[in-house]
């Protein structure tokens, strides 16, 4: 019996060393936000932002070839703000700046312009 107590106790102190070293699981994922929704009538018709890897990039792409571009605005646990935008356009690729890891992405919220005059947002979302 004492055998399997200290097996049990070696396994879960080995879980929490990776769990501790690997960051916690609420940030292993990526997150993707389409819109806004007055570029359309669906959400993502002009484009979407996303944050991924560990909340250290966050991307713009347009995916609307109509030259009116879109852009990513985002928040740092830290409180800093930024801004990226997709240099082509609607062209393969997107726009991608990677924060670091010393200040991850909190939240983010995606823009575009499609009117032409006028900038529409979605709300901020949570990373």
């Amino acid at each position: 019996m004492k055998r399997i107590t200290k097996r049990i106790a070696v396994t879960g102190f080995a879980v929490a060393a990776i769990v501790a070293a690997t960051g916690s699981p609420a940030f292993a994922h990526d997150i993707r936000e389409y819109g806004p929704y007055g570029c359309g009538t669906v959400p993502g018709s002009c484009g979407y932002g996303q944050v991924r890897d560990q909340h250290e990039i966050i991307d713009a792409c347009d995916t609307k070839a109509d030259g009116k571009g879109l852009e990513v605005n985002y928040e740092l646990r830290n409180g800093s703000f930024g801004t990226v935008k997709d240099p082509n356009g609607s062209a393969s690729g997107c726009g991608i700046k990677r924060v670091g890891s010393t200040s991850k992405i909190a939240k983010f919220q995606v823009c575009g312009y499609p009117l032409g005059s006028g900038r529409f947002c979605t709300t901020w979302k949570d990373a």
